[in-house]
């Protein structure tokens, strides 16, 4: 008869004592998320494709911009 009271009152202590860790731990704040450093200097890092696309489109552009010189100043045969 009395083996049956303790196991019922441990599983309720149990279940009290999980609660109250689960309570505390999400009431604990964790302070500011730090970086790893390759990630930090790799935020700082311009990106790759960025710069390799804008070098793309300033070359297009003085390519566009001689053209037009080109033809502004070729004589007009009409």
């Amino acid at each position: 008869m009395m083996g049956a009271a303790p196991r019922g009152r441990r599983g309720k202590w149990r279940r009290a004592k999980s609660r109250r860790k689960l309570q505390r731990a999400a009431t604990k704040d964790p302070g500011p998320k730090t970086l790893d450093p390759d990630q930090a200097v790799r935020c700082d890092e311009p990106d790759r494709l960025l710069l390799s696309a804008l070098k793309y489109w300033e070359v297009e552009r003085d390519l566009i911009e001689e053209r037009l010189d080109a033809t502004r100043s070729a004589p007009a045969t009409s």
